[in-house]
């Protein structure tokens, strides 16, 4: 071997990755791990590869083995992408789900196609749950802002805390150009349109089959269009999933499953409603045949516009049977704030903190009335259809839905707590912005400024460009808002444009404008974080001796503040840094030191400041090889880390310890620091 350290590097690398073998085997064949000679190297690298040749290896199915190449088994690696379980009274599309998996044969892109609430999405899960045994990989994803923000978002188990949006983009990518046609990847909810989806070529030149769920008309791939259901008797099956009369009345409800086009969302609304007792079955049938213009005819109406088809019947079915279910004021707020839940859904209880509800009662009698799913015990979802009637007929705005707007912005105003469904909360949000009707735009203004501070902390890349973009759009009016707001603007740009893209240059640019525009005597803490974020950037573009002034301004302004605000910790901790890389490693942990303290006394011991403060400590400790100086700050800072914060974190918490350790020559792993698939374990 022309590198033989670098050989055994990568291959410990890939050993210690590895959640299917234990520590102490782990602990075993690093014996010789780092190697000292050549002869240590060779004899780790002959350790690893014998074990790798004894372990025992589950037989691929035969057909795919004689069929070429295979795709990696991708669970260890990307984790998320499970697909979710159709629901339980699917039923009907037998036929159709046949000749889709003969299509993905011959067509390895496939667009299903059809109005909406016509199954498609029930369609392909059910696809999935159908054929698994017939692919190697099949991967679950719900369309975004954008397939960019999509293959970026994706969560890979090799993923670091450094990597920009491009490079995730560029490693995600990478390895699914990778997958062979054995993997099936889903893509559901793709309502969108060639023209403004620059990613949709490359995805196209995919090896791999994909299907995606779509309202849309392609004319890339091969396009199969999901219709009614024809089977009249499936029809009445699934009315008699929610409707215990049907018997009685046979007759009347097949006329309303008639009048309703065979649209299995409406049919189940419909049972539902009769389920209620509110209308017999004739009186709802009339009530439907007087809600559509021209009952009889084949022609439902179809519109087109921005390469989207809808029925304009369905949607006033739906009006209808909104209006004669006779929802309470409760029930119609609770179904506008349902207007932002993601497409994957929300825990129930978790809904119910966020917009202040006190019991589950409300959100329970909506899912009894079928306008709110429950596809899993905790979990609820809104049918698109439900949700586009809900934005139209109740109109969300900031004042009708102040709740659920004030909860976020509490929530991304506690900087210096990590709340585990942040991911979450996040995605709420962008739906707000997307969707939410504005009454008042300065307090609009801030609560995007707040909830943009948050997203950054965890480098939420698609939120932070969209809040941006808002942002940009509210400050256009020269009424709202103020100089500072407008330089705060400039530095949320930079953020991107460095943070996210890479692109330090214009990243700099931004700062130093924003710094320009900036009014330190009305926001000290402002100018103070946008010097200490300029220092940030020419650190980051490997400027040192540019950072340091930029960042000894910012500490010079924030000499009076007298609170430990997570801004202050987060300038503190990032100046630091920039000491022990130049050098000046006994002043950066004494100053970190001195402000932890400060935290622990005025705030709280159980923050992710304070573990944050305690593992630098350990980190720039055990940079100049004490590392038993550093240890016990490691143990105290994964005490915290284990209470507060999520799992996926917590693995990148650990595995950047480790890397301290190595440097340090330690070869066994902490047992505090080991990493059991799940999380790091306490000792």
């Amino acid at each position: 071997m022309n590198d033989v350290i670098m050989a055994a590097q990568e291959i410990y690398d890939f050993m210690m990755n590895d959640t299917n073998i234990s520590d102490q085997k782990k602990s075993e064949l690093a014996e010789f791990y780092p190697p000292k000679s050549s002869t240590d190297a060779a004899d780790f690298i002959s350790a690893v590869l014998l074990f790798g040749m004894e372990r025992k290896f589950q037989k691929r199915d035969t057909k795919l083995l004689i069929s070429g190449t295979l795709s990696p088994i991708v669970t260890d690696l990307i984790m998320d992408g499970a697909v979710p379980k159709p629901c339980k009274h699917f039923c009907g599309r037998d036929t159709e789900i046949s000749e889709l998996h003969c299509l993905l044969e011959k067509h390895s892109k496939i667009f299903i196609t059809g109005i909406a609430g016509i199954g498609k999405s029930e369609f392909a899960k059910f696809y999935a749950q159908t054929y698994k045994k017939f692919y190697t990989n099949i991967l679950y994803f719900t369309y975004p802002a954008s397939l960019q923000v999509l293959i970026e978002d994706m969560n890979f188990a090799d993923d670091l805390p450094t990597d920009d949006n491009t490079i995730r983009f560029k490693k995600h990518n990478r390895f699914l150009r990778s997958l062979k046609p054995d993997t099936l990847i889903i893509i559901d909810n793709f309502n969108t349109t060639a023209a403004s989806e620059t990613q949709l070529d490359v995805l196209m030149k995919y090896s791999c089959k994909i299907l995606f769920t779509t309202r849309s008309k392609f004319e890339i791939g091969y396009s199969c269009k999901l219709n009614e259901i024809a089977d009249l008797e499936s029809l009445m099956s699934l009315a008699a999933y929610f409707y215990t009369g049907i018997q009685n009345h046979r007759a009347a409800v097949e006329n309303i499953i008639e009048t309703v086009h065979r649209h299995t969302l409406l049919v189940e609304l419909s049972a539902r409603l009769l389920q209620t007792g509110i209308l017999e079955p004739s009186e709802l049938l009339i009530k439907l045949q007087d809600s559509t213009a021209a009952p009889n005819t084949p022609d439902k109406i179809s519109l087109i516009k921005d390469g989207h088809t809808k029925k304009a019947t369905y949607h006033t079915h739906i009006q209808t049977l909104f209006s004669l279910f006779a929802l309470t004021d409760d029930m119609q707020a609770v179904l506008r704030f349902t207007a932002f839940i993601p497409c994957d859904g929300i825990r129930a209880r978790l809904f119910a903190k966020l917009i202040s509800l006190e019991t589950m009662d409300t959100i329970n009698d909506l899912i009894e009335f079928g306008f709110i799913q429950n596809p899993e015990m905790d979990l609820i979802t809104l049918h698109p259809l439900v949700q586009e009637t809900i934005i139209a007929d109740l109109c969300p705005d900031t004042e009708n839905c102040k709740p659920l707007i004030d909860n976020i912005h509490r929530a991304c105003l506690q900087h210096g707590i990590d709340i585990p469904y942040y991911q979450m909360l996040f995605c709420i949000a962008e739906k707000i912005t997307d969707r939410i009707i504005i009454c008042n735009k300065p307090d609009y203004l801030l609560f995007i400024e707040d909830t943009f501070a948050y997203m950054e902390k965890y480098r939420y890349a698609g939120g932070m460009k969209k809040l941006v973009e808002i942002m940009a759009d509210i400050l256009v009016d020269t009424a709202v808002g103020t100089t500072n707001d407008r330089a705060l603007l400039l530095n949320n740009q930079a953020s991107c444009e460095g943070l996210l893209n890479g692109n330090y240059k214009k990243s700099i640019d931004l700062e130093k404008r924003a710094i320009n525009m900036c009014d330190p005597t009305s926001d000290s803490l402002l100018a103070a974080n946008l010097h200490m974020n300029l220092g940030y950037v020419y650190q980051a573009d490997g400027k040192t001796d540019l950072a340091k002034p930029s960042m000894e301004k910012a500490m010079q302004i924030i000499a009076d503040v007298n609170a430990p605000t997570h801004d202050v910790i987060i300038m503190l901790r990032n100046y630091a840094r920039l000491l022990a890389e130049t050098g000046e490693v006994c002043r950066a942990i004494t100053a970190l030191k001195k402000c932890a303290e400060f935290v622990k006394a005025t705030n709280s011991e159980t923050t992710t400041d304070y573990a944050d403060l305690l593992f630098d400590i350990a980190g720039i400790t055990s940079q100049i090889s004490d590392i038993q100086t550093a240890e016990p700050y490691f143990i105290r800072a994964f005490s915290i880390y284990r209470k507060i914060m999520p799992d996926d974190d917590l693995r990148e918490k650990a595995a950047i310890a480790i890397r301290y350790f190595e440097h340090a020559g330690i070869k066994a792993v902490p047992t505090y620091l080991a990493l059991n698939g799940n999380a790091a374990t306490e000792e």
